[in-house]
């Protein structure tokens, strides 16, 4: 299972980045909603993929590695012909926010698995 999720995590990382740092066109201003939607979806997926890829890293060093790429992209965008966006970084940083708060939810009120022996059929 472990192996499934990692190679679904980098999966999604390379998607979601390619899709951020391929040449696009300009937003009309009815799009922009959508764009900003987009963008707090996927930084919790680059969020929860940091997760599964590196499950030693601290919940808080992934979330600051999840903004960090957040702005990366918003730096590249400007040499791939689309425009960089405070707004971007900003529905970044509230998608890497709210997927944290849903983690360390999932992580503090997960079943406990049960304790199974050898003898344990």
């Amino acid at each position: 299972m472990r192996s499934f999720l990692r190679i679904a995590g980098a999966g999604v990382m390379i998607v979601l980045l390619a899709l951020m740092l391929a040449p696009g066109g300009t937003i009309e201003a009815e799009e922009i909603i959508w764009d900003k939607a987009a963008h707090f979806i996927a930084f919790g997926l680059i969020l929860w993929s940091l997760g599964v890829l590196f499950r030693r890293l601290p919940r808080l060093a992934a979330a600051v590695l999840a903004v960090a790429i957040g702005a990366a992209v918003e730096v590249v965008q400007a040499y791939v012909g689309r425009d960089p966006s405070w707004g971007d970084l900003l529905a970044d940083a509230l998608g890497v926010s709210t997927a944290l708060l849903i983690w360390g939810a999932w992580r503090r009120f997960r079943p406990r698995e049960a304790f199974q022996t050898s003898n344990t059929r």
